[in-house]
């Protein structure tokens, strides 16, 4: 069963302390990370900035670590915008395109 976190609120950069925390707690557990991003969270680049490394800290330690539902609303836009959606493995992960 992954480690499932539930990131809310004010995901920018003046309230990502919290999601960063709970992320670095997720990985120091055993298993997987599940992250779900709720649809009303404020989100710049940030978090998406927190999400990328996260992801790089479960490829190297060969853990899955995916999104709960694919990005909508504020955080697909913010992808969008900052180029986030470009290569086929970025929109896999970030929209659940082939289950990631």
């Amino acid at each position: 069963m992954p480690n499932s976190l539930e990131l809310t609120g004010d995901l920018s950069i003046r309230g990502i302390d919290a999601a960063h925390d709970l992320l670095a707690k997720a990985f120091k557990q055993e298993g997987d990370v599940l992250v779900s991003i709720g649809p009303e969270a404020v989100v710049d680049l940030t978090l998406v900035q927190l999400i990328e490394a996260g992801r790089k800290t479960a490829r190297e330690s060969g853990r899955d670590f995916r999104l709960a539902a694919p990005a909508s609303g504020a955080l697909l836009e913010t992808l969008g915008r900052g180029g986030f959606l470009e290569s086929p493995g970025d929109r896999d992960f970030w929209l659940l395109q082939s289950g990631n």
